[in-house]
């Protein structure tokens, strides 16, 4: 959480500074275009992590372009992200050394099935991007760049069908089943809670491209599609944890991991769909 907070201030401080340096001047050179944007609907974490279900998203945003001349332009902004995946495996299961409570070493087992885990992130994003448009009330735009992107919040909870655990003594040849209280049980239906996912800096490539109607001589409305895909791993160098994680004092509380931290998967963000925007110069 700490570091959530501290991304949204470094964030917020960088948007303010670029933005604020570029509406004074706005006022002063009428090549310039300001501009506000939505768009969406699909974005979502890509990995190869299970069976990944594809999530949706929405962005909202505001532009600052500066015409180098009439049909190209150089721009930075600022935009807010969301973005959604589901990680699903019809069967997924581990085992490692643990120590129960009584100091007494065994191997914890889990088997789970029908799991499906959401995870959910937002983030703010600067865009620099260059813009090349067609001359006439209504133009054909390409624009093309890149991001940077803070993460803001991130959770992730899951469900599994069937969870079963339990512990095999090899001293003994024994594998125990239960009591549940320490921690051996057969659970159907099983939730787990809410929980903080963190992530890294974003780095995207960004492109989009559409149609740009003039309306009178100071505003303009753009409508296209666009693509950013994330260039770089934002769940890299991440402690390597396992899916279910047994602890020895007693009742015993297993916490559950994010399916992430159990495959080190190369996660990277992606966002497509139509984008809206009314710019103003």
């Amino acid at each position: 959480m700490k570091k959530y907070i501290r991304n949204y201030i470094a964030s917020i401080s960088i948007v303010t500074v670029l933005l604020g340096s570029c509406l004074t001047s706005y006022g002063q050179d009428k090549k310039q275009e300001l501009s506000i944007a939505v768009g969406g609907p699909f974005s979502f974490l890509k990995s190869k992590t299970g069976d990944v279900v594809p999530g949706n998203g929405i962005s909202a945003g505001i532009r600052y372009s500066y015409y180098l001349n009439e049909g190209l332009s150089i721009g930075i902004g600022a935009e807010y992200q969301t973005y959604r995946s589901d990680n699903k495996y019809q069967f997924i299961s581990g085992q490692y050394n643990a120590v129960d409570s009584e100091s007494e070493a065994f191997q914890f087992r889990y088997k789970a099935t029908g799991l499906r885990e959401t995870q959910k992130l937002s983030y703010v994003n600067i865009p620099i991007t260059i813009q090349f448009e067609t001359p006439g009330p209504t133009k054909l735009y390409l624009a093309a760049g890149a991001k940077i992107g803070f993460a803001t919040s991130g959770t992730f909870e899951a469900t599994m069908q069937n969870l079963t655990t339990s512990g095999y003594y090899p001293q003994y040849n024994v594998e125990l089943f239960d009591p549940a209280f320490a921690g051996f049980e057969n659970v159907n239906n099983l939730k787990t809670s809410k929980q903080d996912l963190n992530t890294d800096v974003s780095y995207s490539a960004t492109f989009e491209t559409g149609l740009k109607q003039n309306i009178g001589d100071k505003s303009a409305i753009y409508i296209g599609v666009y693509l950013d895909y994330g260039l770089n791993n934002i769940y890299k160098d991440k402690e390597s944890k396992n899916l279910v994680q047994y602890a020895p004092a007693l009742p015993v509380q297993l916490q559950y991991n994010s399916i992430l931290d159990a495959s080190n998967s190369y996660v990277r963000l992606v966002s497509y769909g139509l984008k809206l925007r009314y710019a103003i110069r």
